[in-house]
């Protein structure tokens, strides 16, 4: 059977793929937003900070802390039923704290109790996949959409400018049940299967048997393992085309120029459950022409002062796609659990008053220099109760505008690769997926330079000459038409090239442990020690079996070696782009800044302070912590 909607859906990918090589983005915007009202807050977010944009939520399901994600009643009260008076309070809330400017309103996707208990096994918050594989679930939904949006545009659409799309885990599209087989999945398998020309019979692979891998209990093997891999695929699948669904039908019934965003992309944000979590396709979805933006709350495991911070989305991918990420500034305060009375104690909060100031100016710039849209994300209030803090946000604000349509390039010479392809043979949970993902990304986060992060099949549409090391920690699947392209367009020039564990022990097909020395220039010894340097000719191979080997200075001397720029003496965080220079610290003192080329002039954007003329590096006195902006000006 031929899947047309496959076949449509990959045609338009292909179309969008090449109109949007494109150096222009949607507008970029700053936000308020909160799950409570917050009356006064939204006041000052919009009339005295300056931001022209709130979000609100029209909710319908019940959070991981048992209550409502908003203060209002749900809108979905039962089948074809609806409550619409409740959006109608909360636009009457919209209007009194926030009169002027633009609304972001994310749509509930998630099945409402009612509907969970009445007609289904699964409960969406926890289960998308089950939900995705469900056609009466996305019946059901899909016009609770339509019907939501009509009533939304009807009454409030002069008001709204853009739709979030959330369903899931936390209304990011986040699956919790580790691949585990239910009935929706096993009923949709064997057709998912027969559309794409194979056959593993009719049931999936059980949960034991997806929780161990033939190879060193970590990579399954194609030959005898390929059900597993495919199972994987499913269910990333499916999640992204529901998502696609969504916002075909959202974006048919909806003017032009309004919006449509989404929760999607986690790429770096799951840790040992990046495979699971169910957003392994997410180039198809930023691919599509129905979605404009993309959203992640900042890094939660590299958000405390002196961490580099960074998306969870691979936003370069989004944003080669001509899309928007927002950058989610959901950081805890100081005296977070002071005010949360022992709720959510597991998550960290920044230590002091001083520590909140420095921690979101760091997330401000992240998303300033990597031209991100962003909000701040006032959770259960009290996050920015400090008036110090609003004025700094202000401050940025101001900033943001000036720069908000300024497309400077990246300088980053340090190439970061995901790679979602291969990371469907890792065993879920193995340590490796984080290991090897987004811990070594933290610690090259902080090594002084700035770096890009793209994926795998990005790297045909970058201009790769820029790059002095690309690294290709989780590379395991190299067919023959990534290694001509390897050879030919990323292993030359004198560049270094990073490995970690068993680059392309994988063709697709088998598995064999010889073919790492071709990428890795030593033999494949599990649990080796240390790392390799070694020339291959025209490039350098870097590789270590264990990528925790990699810590940031070891990282930071790989990179000196290859020429690439450091901004500063010491492992600190830098954005950077043609225009913008950012350094974040935890220890402060008088700090040398380098600069790639001679300045006209450095000017210290928060202060207004011209800090150096004519120059090719300068010293700034910096505090404990610190988080610093600078426009340099080059002629």
């Amino acid at each position: 059977m031929i899947d047309f909607k496959v076949i449509i859906r990959h045609a338009a990918l292909l179309l969008c793929l090449t109109a949007q090589a494109q150096e222009t983005l949607p507008p970029a915007f700053g936000c308020y937003r909160s799950f409570v009202k917050q009356p006064e807050m939204g006041k000052i977010f919009s009339q005295e900070l300056g931001l022209k944009t709130r979000c609100f939520f029209a909710s319908n399901t019940i959070n991981r802390l048992g209550g409502g994600y908003c203060e209002y009643p749900p809108i979905w009260t039962g089948e074809g039923e609806y409550a619409f008076e409740h959006l109608d309070e909360q636009m009457e809330e919209m209007k009194a704290t926030f009169p002027d400017g633009n609304l972001i309103c994310m749509v509930d996707l998630n099945t409402p109790w009612w509907l969970s208990r009445k007609l289904f096994r699964f409960d969406s918050f926890t289960d998308i996949v089950s939900a995705c594989c469900s056609p009466r679930w996305k019946k059901m939904t899909m016009q609770w959409m339509k019907d939501f949006l009509s009533y939304a545009e009807s009454r409030y659409g002069d008001r709204i400018a853009a739709y979030i799309l959330c369903a899931g885990s936390t209304t990011e599209w986040l699956d919790h049940r580790h691949g585990y087989p239910t009935m929706e999945k096993e009923m949709l398998w064997p057709k998912w299967c027969k559309e794409r020309g194979v056959d593993h019979g009719p049931s999936g692979p059980t949960f034991a048997d997806l929780h161990t891998a033939a190879f060193e209990n970590r990579l399954y093997d194609p030959a005898t393992e390929q059900a597993k891999v495919d199972w994987w695929v499913f269910s990333n699948d499916v999640v992204a085309e529901a998502l696609l669904d969504f916002a075909h039908e959202a974006r048919a019934m909806l003017p032009e120029g309004k919006q449509i965003g989404a929760f999607f992309g986690y790429f770096w944000g799951s840790g040992n459950t990046v495979i699971a979590d169910g957003h392994m396709e997410y180039e198809r979805v930023y691919a599509s022409p129905d979605l404009d933006f993309f959203i992640s709350p900042g890094s939660y495991t590299n958000r405390m002062i002196g961490g580099g911070s960074g998306s969870q989305t691979m936003f370069g991918t989004a944003m080669l796609n001509g899309k928007r990420f927002l950058h989610e500034i959901d950081f805890r305060p100081h005296d977070f659990g002071q005010k949360m009375k022992g709720k959510m104690s597991n998550v960290k909060a920044w230590n002091s008053a001083e520590e909140d100031i420095v921690g979101n100016t760091r997330e401000a710039c992240f998303a300033l220099i990597n031209h991100a849209s962003y909000w701040w994300f006032d959770m259960w209030g009290g996050f920015y109760d400090d008036p110090r803090l609003r004025e700094r946000i202000g401050e940025m604000e101001k900033i943001q505008e000036r720069f908000r349509e300024d497309l400077s390039p990246s300088v980053a010479e340090i190439l970061f690769i995901g790679d979602p392809q291969s990371i469907y043979y890792l065993r879920e949970q193995d340590p490796l997926c984080n290991a090897g993902g987004e811990g070594l990304r933290n610690r090259l986060s902080v090594s002084g330079a700035p770096i890009d992060c793209y994926s795998f099949n990005d790297m045909e549409r970058l201009d790769l000459s820029r790059y002095k090391v690309i690294m290709l920690p989780q590379v395991f699947l190299i067919d023959g038409a990534r290694a001509r392209f390897l050879q030919e367009k990323v292993c030359k020039d004198g560049r270094t090239v990073l490995f970690s564990y068993a680059p392309g022990i994988i063709d697709g097909k088998t598995l064999d442990p010889e073919r790492v020395s071709a990428w890795a220039g030593v033999p494949f010894v599990s649990g080796a020690t240390g790392f390799s340097e070694t020339p291959m000719g025209e490039w350098t191979s870097v590789y270590a079996y264990d990528p925790n080997v990699f810590t940031t200075e070891v990282l930071r001397g790989i990179c000196e070696r290859a020429g690439v720029h450091f901004y500063t003496e010491d492992c600190n965080p830098v954005f950077a782009n043609g225009r913008l220079l950012s350094i974040h610290c935890k220890e402060g003192g008088l700090k040398t800044v380098s600069l790639p080329r001679k300045a006209a002039k450095v000017v210290d954007l928060l202060s207004g302070e011209v800090v150096a003329k004519r120059t090719k590096s300068f010293k700034t006195e910096c505090a404990s912590p610190d988080t610093r902006l600078f426009e340099i000006i080059w002629k």
